[in-house]
């Protein structure tokens, strides 16, 4: 990247970068644990909108524009689907998403790889030939180093890791046996380039440890914003793709970038909208489709770019 755009290449964890956006916010502005059931939203006289909870109660401030970022399970994405404001009811917003046969294991712990084995600043990876495992490790800002181990959900694959990960809900539950059977199936693999990530995964607490089933949604749809004009989407509520390329959280900067220079350089909001959905669209498809390319590549043994 660095190359080639003359910019550095910065890595940070992703809980430092929300707090130093949150900074440049006023207080008064965040509001925690609030919209785990929103189902839409309802207008108001003025032309403005609020969030609805499944209850039909109104919460928030009214606004002019929702700025949906609700991840994956999207509750506004399913509305611009079905051209509604709001869901019959909160499972609605599971429609439309898909399992990738892969589960990803990962954390961020304290230290640096080995200086005498590894480059500081490189991140290394290892592919098993059947495309079964995949790890990776590498810088997650000073001091620290991420590790993300992904393995596939194979039909002849009784190992006890699978077991443990194979319920959602359960998994966050049972994190130290976890990191144990993680160990274990890597050792079995009898492969020492495997060596750098099984040293940090032995440094992590399991606490620290996160378990998450790769998903991301079967299409994207053709359009970004909801036919009112209330609703515009960013991050994986517009585009959730395989994690295979990691562009994930970039393609979310990228959108909260393009929408805000949109709505600086437009008009009204109309104009910025519709700029922004011009903008984003293509390049969303396009990188969605390259992630499944290569994640359906990394499940078959295959080599991928």
């Amino acid at each position: 990247a660095e190359m080639d755009t003359g910019l550095p290449q910065v890595l940070m964890r992703w809980g430092v970068l929300r707090r130093l956006l949150a900074d440049q916010m006023s207080s008064d502005c965040i509001s925690y644990n609030n919209g785990h059931d929103v189902v839409g939203y309802t207008s108001q006289d003025d032309g403005s909108v609020r969030l609805v909870q499944s209850n039909g109660t109104e919460i928030g401030p009214s606004t002019p524009l929702i700025v949906a970022a609700d991840g994956i399970y999207s509750t506004f994405r399913q509305c611009l689907a079905s051209d509604t404001c709001a869901l019959d009811t909160i499972d609605d917003r599971m429609e439309g998403i898909k399992y990738n046969g892969r589960v990803n294991i990962k954390a961020v712990t304290k230290g640096v790889l080995d200086p005498e084995q590894y480059l500081a600043n490189h991140t290394y990876s290892f592919f098993s030939p059947d495309g079964g495992v995949a790890c990776f490790a590498g810088p997650a800002g000073e001091g620290y180093t991420y590790w993300a181990i992904s393995v596939a959900d194979t039909d002849n694959d009784e190992c006890d890791l699978m077991e443990l990960v194979k319920c959602k809900q359960s998994a966050q539950q049972k994190k130290e046996s976890i990191k144990s059977a993680l160990l274990e199936k890597l050792r079995g693999l009898d492969e020492p380039l495997v060596d750098f990530a099984v040293e940090k995964i032995e440094d992590t607490h399991p606490d620290f440890v996160y378990v998450q089933h790769s998903e991301e949604a079967e299409e994207i749809w053709p359009c970004l914003v909801s036919t009112d004009g209330n609703v515009v989407l960013v991050g994986d509520a517009g585009h959730s793709m395989s994690p295979s390329y990691g562009q994930g959280a970039n393609f979310a900067l990228e959108d909260a970038a393009s929408l805000a220079a949109c709505i600086r350089d437009a008009d009204d909001i109309a104009l910025a909208l519709a700029a922004y959905e011009e903008s984003r669209l293509e390049r969303c498809k396009e990188m969605q489709q390259r992630s499944a390319d290569r994640a359906a590549k990394a499940m078959k043994g295959e080599e991928a770019e």
